[in-house]
């Protein structure tokens, strides 16, 4: 297997995995559809006002885009489309910009949490019911990862593995996370060793060796060599970590060191191989579904829209926030799911009904969070 073919296409998409994870801010632009005038206060038209983390180029943001933009459309909803360009600073601007274009309701994806109570002053003088994707903002409908519960998919099916192979006794359990993201890894690391000991309850605290690490790759290959080379003696590893990336560079440093033969490597968030991106090596992910969050967002509008609105839940710990269902997905399910682009098609087309994307591609027989039935 070759480290170069492993790193080029991740560092490709690297942008797109720090969605959740380092959301740091930082410039901007605006793509903008007003609304039709001339309509009397009570015949007003839903107005939707969706700021986009960043220029939809990476796979991930273009399907979240894509899926906004046809679901305002099946609803003959207005909808202004804004660029936060990861800059906090932009996100005020195009708050204010929203407001002033008189937006009913907001979507917002933006992660600079130092800059989220002053977009709710503006949203909120102004009266306008928000949405927050993935990053938690005050008073807004918390939209996005159940992440103790998406690790824990991801922790099980490491430790489902290590129970299989090696009677739950791996010699080395290398555990990646993003220090600088804050709760999010916490939370992420909080799953998957939930996960772990829900399958090997047994296993020892000794050989589990959790590290801080850049979200990248090539990044994470330094951390994971570190750790490697400190257990030379090592040779059933699991590599789990806070996302694909991490496991992936892990699985790197192994291939740099000659060990990886009895590696097993399991991400977190699928949005490298369920987006068209070779992963070899990763025994598979969990799938986090991006390209039907916009679908789930509406659900939540169409009852906010027609004055039924659930009562606010702002905390992504609470159990009652809004969830996008996940899913573990081995890695050998991937040819069995249509692509990408036909996925999207799939699932905003006229007629599509109401499933949401874990319910219509996850495999059948693995661990879900957030599907009934």
């Amino acid at each position: 297997m070759s480290t170069s073919r492993l790193r080029r296409w991740p560092l490709r998409v690297a942008a797109m995995m720090s969605l959740t994870l380092a959301v740091a801010a930082c410039g901007g632009s605006t793509d903008t559809a007003a609304p039709a005038s001339g309509d009397s206060p009570a015949e007003k038209k839903v107005f939707i006002g969706f700021a986009n983390f960043a220029e939809p180029e990476s796979p991930v943001l273009k399907a979240l885009d894509t899926g906004m933009r046809k679901e305002a459309a099946k609803r003959s909803w207005d909808l202004v489309v804004l660029n936060n360009d990861r800059d906090g600073p932009t996100a005020v601007s195009n708050a204010e910009t929203m407001v002033a274009q008189g937006v009913t309701h907001v979507v917002e994806f933006q992660g600079d949490g130092k800059v989220a109570p002053q977009l709710m002053d503006t949203f909120n003088a102004a009266n306008i019911p928000v949405i927050a994707i993935d990053i938690a903002h005050p008073g807004a409908h918390f939209f996005g990862i159940n992440n103790v519960e998406a690790g824990r998919l991801s922790g099980l099916a490491g430790g489902n593995y290590a129970k299989e192979k090696w009677d739950c006794k791996p010699d080395l359990v290398t555990l990646l996370e993003n220090e600088a993201s804050g709760d999010v890894a916490l939370l992420r690391t909080e799953g998957i060793l939930k996960g772990l000991k829900e399958a090997c309850p047994d296993i020892s605290d000794d050989v589990i060796q959790r590290r801080n690490s850049p979200t990248t790759p090539d990044g994470a290959q330094g951390v994971a060599r570190d750790i490697l080379v400190s257990k030379p003696d090592a040779k059933n590893i699991l590599a789990l970590g806070g996302n694909d990336n991490m496991v992936i560079g892990t699985i790197n440093a192994a291939e740099q060191l000659g060990r990886a033969g009895n590696m097993f490597g399991y991400g977190l968030g699928a949005d490298l191989m369920l987006f068209g991106v070779d992963t070899p090596g990763l025994g598979g992910s969990t799938a986090f579904w991006y390209e039907g969050y916009a679908k789930e967002i509406f659900k939540l509008l169409d009852k906010i829209v027609a004055g039924d609105a659930p009562a606010v839940v702002d905390s992504p710990t609470d159990p009652n926030a809004h969830f996008n269902p996940a899913c573990q997905f081995p890695i050998e399910h991937v040819k069995s799911i249509p692509s990408l682009d036909q996925r999207i098609e799939e699932l905003y087309a006229d007629g599509s009904g109401d499933a949401s994307a874990a319910a219509k591609y996850c495999p059948e027989g693995v661990e879900t969070y957030g599907l009934k039935g």
